[in-house]
């Protein structure tokens, strides 16, 4: 079996901030796709019809029987990950999901800024991911792997609770149905920088679970 690995970066962020894990991903010798998405300011339908557009152009491009499409999403790319799978076209493309620091069901900061500044998500459109209603569920045949921060820094860290890694918590982060989840000792901005979370992403993906004996 071989795979083809899909990067997808966070919010405020591009491509060059998932170099260091397309770099340790490469030495380990992964084929990595490393995408770059306006998830700053522009809607977020810009960049789900972009992702859309790319595992499309895959699954249609002549992938072997043999490769499979891993997803990987750091923060608000995993919010676009799910956002994109809704879609009945792109079912069936991808095979497993790894979930970086991904609030997918909630935002203690998202809500509390918008407290503050009303006009966050007017301004910072990509943020209304987080008003959308959670009914949607990432398919089962999908293996999920999640990655969790838990080490506090910052000047939201008080808002979050007991474990999270400066900007999101780890109820934040959890999916009752993921088939491994994985806490690390990181801060949000380093988490996915590190060479051992490109190693422990090298077990999920060939051996189906993080830490391996």
């Amino acid at each position: 079996m071989s795979y083809r690995i899909v990067l997808i970066h966070g919010f405020h962020r591009d491509y060059r901030d998932m170099e260091p894990l397309e770099q340790n991903l490469t030495s380990i010798g992964y084929k990595v796709e490393n995408l770059n998405f306006p998830l700053t300011f522009p809607d977020i339908k810009f960049s789900v019809d972009m992702l859309k557009g790319f595992l499309l152009d895959l699954k249609y491009g002549g992938l072997s029987e043999k490769e499979e499409i891993v997803l990987i999403g750091y923060g608000l790319g995993g919010l676009l990950i799910e956002e994109t799978l809704k879609d009945r076209e792109s079912e069936d493309i991808v095979d497993k999901i790894v979930l970086i620091a991904a609030p997918l069901r909630d935002s203690v900061v998202h809500r509390r800024l918008k407290r503050i500044f009303p006009i966050l998500d007017t301004i910072f459109k990509p943020l209304k991911l987080f008003k959308r209603k959670k009914r949607y569920e990432i398919d089962r045949k999908i293996e999920i792997g999640l990655i969790i921060g838990t080490e506090t820094e910052g000047i939201f860290s008080k808002w979050l609770g007991e474990y999270n890694d400066g900007l999101v918590n780890s109820k934040e982060c959890m999916l009752d149905y993921a088939k491994d989840t994985l806490f690390l000792p990181l801060v949000h901005d380093e988490i996915h920088k590190k060479i051992g979370t490109a190693k422990y992403i090298n077990n999920f993906i060939s051996k189906g679970q993080f830490r391996v004996d």
